[in-house]
Order: C-alpha cells, then sequence, then structure tokens
C-alpha cells in the first residue's frame, strides 16, 4: 500500500504540474517577458521565456500526434496520420469516404457554390426599340 499510495501522490503532482502548464499557455505574456524578448539581441531571453512556459517548441506536433486515431472505429492511423475530412474528422483508409463515416458535410452545396462563383451570369444589356 506505500508504493501505491506513493505512486498515486506522484500522478497527483504531474497532474497539478499540467493544470499550471495549461494555465500558463492560456494565459497572454507578461510584461516582464515581453521586454526581455525585445530587449534581447541575441535571442537568449527569447529561448528562455519558452523554457520559463514548459511548452515545446513543436507545442503543437505535441498535441497532434496524441489524434492519431480514426475518429469512426478508433483505430491508430499510423505514419500517413489517416485522412482529414472536410468535416472536421480524421478517417481510416476504410472510413476516409464520406458515406462510410456518415459525413454531415454538404459538398453538393459546396459544389453549388463554387460554380456560381466561378461562372457569374452574364446578361446583355437590353436593345433600344425603334
Amino acid at each position: 500500500t506505500i508504493q501505491l499510495h506513493g505512486l498515486s501522490h506522484h500522478l497527483e503532482q504531474r497532474d497539478h504540474v499540467d493544470t499550471q502548464q495549461q494555465q500558463q499557455q492560456d494565459q497572454p505574456p507578461t510584461e516582464e517577458q515581453d521586454s526581455r524578448a525585445v530587449n534581447s539581441k541575441d535571442g537568449a531571453a527569447n529561448q528562455d521565456t519558452t523554457a520559463d512556459s514548459g511548452q515545446d517548441p513543436d507545442g503543437n506536433q505535441a498535441q497532434d500526434t496524441t489524434k492519431k486515431r480514426c475518429d469512426k472505429c478508433g483505430k491508430k492511423l499510423g505514419l500517413t496520420g489517416g485522412f482529414p475530412c472536410r468535416c472536421g474528422g480524421t478517417y481510416c483508409a476504410v472510413h476516409r469516404y464520406s458515406d462510410r463515416h456518415e459525413c454531415n458535410f454538404d459538398y453538393r452545396q459546396m459544389g453549388a457554390d463554387q460554380i456560381r462563383r466561378d461562372n457569374p451570369v452574364v446578361v446583355a444589356s437590353k436593345l433600344r426599340k425603334l
């Protein structure tokens, strides 16, 4: 029970640190951090601000790696990263087609809008009556 208690305490600390890092990422940078970034000549202070906030330079990629599963079946997508759909989901090879994953994106309306945009209606001027 001692090991389990220590493990749960460790997990609680890690969750607390994760929430603090998330709050720091959501907040705009302070004036002190901005002034350090502006006053630096070689960019060293710029690197310190990213280290202080606790986020990776590739913070966006770290979040993308966690979502590498098909939105329909939950299958891992592997190196290809899946097939993104216009409805916002990412799907495996089986569910990549709109009829396979109950896609709610209106392709017909999108096509009609594109045709209207690309082919404007041309109306000739009226002829004068003699």
